[in-house]
């Protein structure tokens, strides 16, 4: 089939990017800017010297426990926690070097969160393309998401790393499936599984779809032979996009590449598809015949590739095993108890945060990025600043999404059964499939000054939204120490409540305070999840204000504490109401935080002897 000449070979609009072509100064203006724009994102990453806030400080004390002794051990601290192990490993390791200040723990994810950005580069080369990779890893760097977690003492950065990784172990073993290939994905799936128990949504997903490969290949090959017969024949409808694993064939020569000039005015040839739309043909399809969608090749897979990624996967259990015991007792007895369950709702609220946060600026990205999408999702470039939409879907786009998405989707029903909670950096385990349809919707913008406006846009924007979400404090815990150190003396008592509290204060209140958190008595530094809504629902308020006053004495009693923790909304009023009526010479020494000033926020109330 030749495809028909459909506007003047003089209208054929420029490409985005000419081969040998050197740039012009309109070029060498954003490529200026983005360098900017990604040196200054580069550095943001190193900037964070809030302090840590409950899951940073609590990972830091997990980290800092010995590997083996007599007293509480890392892997006692894990059972506690409800976490596997990777991360807390290399962290271990990374403070015995550099030490545990704030600074030098977060930039053991800054780090991290920067050499990811080597394999999403590979990754992306291999599936949507070098310049769509590229892209991508402009997002990427620029993005608030990936921004605020490249300063946050957890182990987010490192799953974006081990996804990144695993996809190409895993394209590998889809093109090539070697037993040192298969290797290598089974590593990468098991330390995923070490690294958060999110990424198996994440691995139960992939191999839902490689399961669905080895199952529907024949029917899929059988259809797609069918459509390849009639897109032969006269008149004959060929369809848009092709699937994981096939080839596209050699399009014959076309006369022009786009039905649309770049001015926006419609092309005088366009009158000549008459004949074929009478021929039975829908308009879409012979502007799709026209489009050089070369940008959307994907590279063949063996036939024995998806078996040989799911056994991968499978295999990838070996390397978990070792923790199985004690994942088993952590599920029995951790979870989340300090949230509910999501609805499904929260696969699209996932998309806003991935795409730039609740800001104004975080709004403004997910406008732009929900177009890049829908254009990496069923996008063909029309040339000028026309896209066609394929509402099936086209490859690499589609499956991408659909991998992004499904992880969500089975995060979500898998807490609904067991009862988990959702939070938005867990679905870091979804976040490089997003990234990689994203990468390559923007590639579908042939106007070379709409792809650099939108592209500049996005990272300028992403790095701005970044910077606030950096520099906004995570907890009131430097400010609380700063007040005690003016106001208590050695012999007074810190109470906190709820105990969720306790870690970041432990790493910032003077030394010699006496501080209990409720309702064990224990100390603060770290928060023992085994159990805890059983344990808190049992607990006597009124018995633990009086052990604190009794130890008091004469001394003056603190409490900080908030109202509004799952499980403690009964239990931290009894305290202080019972420490009122004790003491009623009391006030307030530090006013709560605004939630959208300081994450974690609490009050400071002073308790004085008469």
């Amino acid at each position: 089939m030749t495809d028909v000449a459909v506007r003047p070979a003089e209208n054929t609009p420029e490409p985005v990017d000419r081969a040998g072509a050197r740039p012009g100064r309109e070029e060498r203006i954003f490529r200026a800017a983005l360098v900017l724009i990604i040196t200054a994102a580069v550095v943001l990453r190193f900037v964070a010297r809030q302090p840590l806030w409950l899951d940073e400080a609590q990972s830091v004390a997990i980290a800092r426990l010995p590997l083996s002794g007599t007293g509480p051990t890392m892997w006692d601290g894990l059972l506690e926690d409800g976490s596997p192990p990777l991360y807390y490993i290399l962290l271990h390791l990374w403070t015995s070097v550099l030490g545990d200040g704030t600074g030098a723990v977060r930039a053991m994810s800054a780090v991290i969160n920067l050499g990811s950005a080597v394999p999403l580069y590979y990754l992306g080369r291999r599936l949507v393309g070098q310049r769509a990779a590229k892209v991508a890893v402009v997002f990427y760097l620029t993005s608030p998401f990936a921004l605020y977690f490249g300063t946050e003492t957890r182990m987010y950065s490192l799953i974006v790393l081990l996804t990144t990784l695993g996809g190409l172990a895993l394209e590998r073993v889809l093109r090539e499936p070697r037993a040192k290939n298969i290797a290598a994905l089974a590593l990468c799936s098991g330390c995923l599984a070490l690294t958060h128990y999110w990424c198996l949504y994440l691995l139960v997903t992939v191999g839902a779809w490689l399961i669905g490969l080895v199952f529907l290949r024949r029917r899929l090959a059988a259809a797609r032979a069918v459509r390849d017969a009639r897109s032969t024949r006269p008149g004959g409808r060929a369809r848009g996009g092709h699937r994981p694993g096939s080839v596209r064939a050699p399009r014959p020569a076309a006369t022009a590449v786009s039905p649309v000039p770049s001015n926006g005015t419609p092309a005088a040839g366009l009158a000549e598809t008459a004949d074929q739309w009478a021929g039975g043909r829908h308009p879409a399809e012979v502007l799709a015949d026209t489009v050089d969608a070369s940008g959307r090749t994907v590279p063949p897979w063996s036939p024995r590739g998806p078996l040989a990624g799911i056994v991968g996967i499978v295999a990838g259990g070996l390397v978990f095993a070792p923790w199985l015991p004690n994942f088993f007792s952590q599920l029995a007895h951790t979870g989340t108890p300090w949230g509910e369950p999501a609805t499904f709702a929260a696969v699209s609220h996932a998309y806003g945060q991935w795409a730039g946060g609740p800001t104004t600026l975080g709004r403004l990205l997910l406008f732009l990025i929900t177009g890049l999408v829908a254009a990496g999702i069923a996008g063909r470039p029309l040339g000028g600043r026309f896209l066609l939409l394929d509402l099936k879907g086209l490859e690499p786009g589609r499956t991408l999404f659909l991998l992004a998405t499904g992880t969500l989707i089975v995060a979500v029903a898998a807490g609904k059964a067991v009862g988990n909670a959702w939070a938005d950096r867990y679905t870091a385990t979804a976040f490089v499939p997003f990234l990689l349809v994203v990468g390559l919707g923007a590639t579908m913008l042939a106007d070379r000054r709409v792809f650099h406006g939108v592209l500049a846009i996005a990272a300028l924007a992403g790095v701005v939204a970044g910077t606030s979400d950096v520099r906004r404090e995570r907890s009131q815990a430097g400010e609380a120490a700063a007040v005690l150190t003016r106001l208590a003396s050695p012999g007074d008592i810190l109470l906190v409540c709820p105990d969720q509290l306790g870690p970041g204060l432990a790493r910032t209140v003077p030394s010699w305070l006496k501080v209990y958190v409720v309702p064990t008595y224990a100390g603060p530094d770290r928060v023992n999840w085994v159990d805890y809504e059983e344990r808190n629902e049992g607990a006597n308020g009124v018995a633990f204000a009086e052990r604190a006053l009794a130890e008091a004495g004469t001394n003056t009693v603190f409490m900080a504490g908030s109202g509004a923790y799952r499980t403690y909304e009964e239990l931290c009023t009894q305290v202080r109401t019972t420490l009122q009526e004790r003491r009623p010479n009391a006030d307030e020494v530090m006013e709560q935080g605004l939630p959208t000033r300081v994450y974690e926020n609490y009050a400071l109330l002073r308790f004085r002897a008469s």
